[in-house]
C-alpha cells in the first residue's frame, strides 16, 4: 500500500488535505502521514497531489508490520514499515 508523507507540514495546505480525504480512501494515518486503502496506486496519488510541489511530499511503499519491525505507528495503534 502507499503512504504519503508530508515533508513540510508549514507549507503543506489544507486544502491538499481535504481533497485527498474526498478522492481517496484513507486507511490509517498519522500527524504527518496518510496510508491509503490498497486499491489506489502511485499512479491515482501523484494525479492528486499533480499542484503540490513535490519536495513537499514523499511516496513510499508500506505494510502492515508488527512492533519491532514498525517505522510509522498509526493512529490506529497499528504498525507499519517500509518495503525497501
Amino acid at each position: 500500500m502507499q503512504g504519503l508523507l508530508i515533508k513540510d507540514e508549514l507549507r503543506w495546505h489544507g486544502k491538499w488535505s481535504s481533497e485527498i480525504g474526498k478522492q481517496l480512501a484513507v486507511k490509517d494515518s498519522t500527524k504527518d502521514l496518510y496510508i491509503f486503502d490498497p486499491k489506489h496506486s502511485r499512479k491515482d496519488i501523484l494525479k492528486l497531489l499533480n499542484q503540490v510541489p513535490a519536495d513537499m511530499y514523499q511516496l513510499l511503499d508500506l505494510e502492515e508490520a508488527a512492533e519491532e519491525d514498525c517505522d510509522y505507528m498509526a493512529d490506529s495503534g497499528l504498525c507499519y514499515r517500509k518495503i525497501h
